[in-house]
């Protein structure tokens, strides 16, 4: 057989190609790696795998093609990220529309000319609700649904009356980690917060077993913190895919301190969220959300503290209402005893009056006294006996 020119061939494979595919787009689904983006010059090129488990449980790659995203179909990068928060970049799986095209010069590559969003969402919040599922069937004495809410221990931790003592994970020098730091400080109130750093990694690949390296290490330390606070500044869906692990979840739903999540996601609530004691959108709030909970503590005390000062005042002027009207009673009880006494001493004193023997004797009555001493008895007296008479107004001498 004879040879052909390697350009004749090329040029029959285009045709090939293009009579097959030219003009013809067609959605496959494919998942991204070796990403070239050149977003001032408005093209990028990649290459789509696809991939699937083998035997040895490592990923076998099955095809590999090489792709491309002009000018004119570019902002379908920005279209997608926006729509879905996912960032594109490589391990993404993603359903696109392709057209295939082929040059003798540069080979077969496909053409990306739009990105569905909808797969991508989809397939998350399916591997969303597979991590649900197993930490409800294989956990459920950490982790339950009960009323259509997923209720796990940690969240039925007793939450101290002040969360003051505090055991931080987050990334060191991050954006999430100095928010979270200042806003604590800067609060109006003058509160004092005790703050032990875990730094670490919180976004990417491995941040998960950080994280929950981190909180062993709290464990261990048997510190009595009031809460843990891991915080997370802003990023892409990708990066927040950490949150949303089986062994995030397992570790947040059992952990036995409250964990307070603060991981800077707005759009969706990350599985990380919904096993957590509480959950706020930003480290910002985060830290907002100790302050009011201590100045809520506070403002219950200074509630009670009013209500201790009015009960007091009542007491205090029920009090003072019972001694006045027990002074009265008493002034009044004692004039009318006084007032008895009086009188009866009154009448003891007429009656002693009456009965003094001066008086007696002024009535006309008289003493019969022998040698001064009164005789009482007629038996007494002796014949021809001398005995005094005392009357009122003197003595005589009598012979009986």
């Amino acid at each position: 057989m004879s040879p052909i020119r390697l350009s004749d061939l090329a040029f029959t494979l285009e045709a090939v190609l293009d009579n097959a595919f030219g003009q013809k787009p067609i959605w496959v689904v494919a998942e991204t790696s070796d990403i070239k983006n050149y977003p001032d010059r408005g093209y990028c090129f990649l290459t789509l795998v696809e991939r699937e488990d083998g035997p040895s449980g490592r990923h076998e790659t099955l095809a590999k093609l090489d792709a491309c995203i002009w000018r004119r179909n570019y902002h379908t990068i920005r279209d997608f990220e926006t729509a879905t928060g996912v960032a594109f970049a490589r391990n993404v799986k993603l359903l696109l529309l392709v057209s295939v095209g082929f040059s003798p010069v540069y080979g077969l590559r496909l053409e990306i000319l739009k990105i569905d969003p909808s797969y991508t969402l989809g397939n998350l919040e399916r591997e969303r609700q597979e991590v649900l599922d197993t930490l409800v069937r294989d956990y459920p004495d950490l982790v339950w649904l009960e009323a259509g809410q997923y209720i796990t221990a940690n969240q039925l931790l007793p939450r101290p009356a002040v969360l003051q003592r505090l055991a931080l994970i987050a990334a060191p020098g991050s954006d999430g980690w100095r928010d979270f730091r200042h806003e604590l400080a800067a609060n109006p109130y003058g509160y004092t917060f005790s703050v032990d750093e875990y730094l670490t990694q919180v976004q990417g690949k491995g941040a998960e077993q950080a994280i929950c390296q981190q909180l062993e290490t709290i464990r261990l330390s048997s510190t009595p913190y009031d809460a843990v606070v891991l915080v997370r500044g802003g990023g892409s869906q990708l990066d927040f895919g950490s949150f949303d692990t089986l062994l995030m979840g397992l570790t947040v739903a059992g952990f036995d301190i409250p964990i307070l999540a603060g991981i800077g996601h707005e759009r969706n609530v990350s599985i990380t969220d919904m096993m957590c004691h509480q959950s706020v959108k930003t480290p910002t709030k985060a830290a907002g959300f100790l302050i009011e909970h201590n100045r809520q503590f506070e403002e219950s005390c200074l509630r009670l503290l009013d209500r201790m000062g009015v009960v007091a005042r009542d007491v205090l002027q029920n009090a003072r209402e019972e001694l006045d009207m027990q002074t009265d009673r008493l002034r009044f009880v004692s004039y009318n005893y006084l007032r008895d006494r009086h009188t009866e001493l009154t009448e003891k004193a007429v009656t002693i009056r009456h009965l003094d023997p001066a008086n007696v004797l002024r009535r006309g009555y008289a003493l019969l006294l022998r040698q001064g001493r009164i005789v009482t008895k007629a038996a007494e007296v002796r014949q021809s006996e001398t005995l005094q008479v005392q009357l009122h107004d003197g003595t005589i001498t009598v012979v009986s």
